[in-house]
């Protein structure tokens, strides 16, 4: 029985050092910006593409447009206001920055709205 248990406790120890690496692995490949940290915002950035320097590409989860987005910068997502989705008619999201000036916190907020007329079938 002995025998069993620590063979139980092996593995379960292994898989975990297996689990862990692959996370480090993993979250390694992000760059080491504001916007990567957060996972919501990098689910919109192309992490390969870096179009301008400061800037990654975003793509708009209606398939609809790309834009620059500010690596400083995170998708405000805690509550059905800040991130909103209706199919590939229209979108609407909030991001923010927080950066010192002045040994003070000075919060920067983008707002982005997009919104297509549905048309109609005759």
């Amino acid at each position: 029985m002995k025998k069993h248990t620590k063979t139980i406790i092996a593995l379960i120890i292994g898989v975990t050092i297996l689990i862990g690496g692959v996370w480090i692995i993993n979250e390694s490949r992000y760059p080491n910006v504001p916007a990567f940290n957060n996972h919501f915002t990098r689910k919109f950035l192309n992490k390969d593409k870096k179009v301008d320097d400061g800037f990654y590409e975003f793509k708009s989860k209606t398939g609809q447009y790309t834009m620059w987005f500010p690596e400083e910068y995170q998708l405000l997502h805690e509550n059905h206001q800040q991130y909103v989705r209706d199919g590939n008619f229209y979108e609407r999201w909030r991001a923010s920055s927080i950066k010192k000036y002045k040994d003070e916190n000075q919060i920067n907020n983008i707002q982005a709205t997009f919104s297509e007329a549905r048309k109609r079938r005759i």
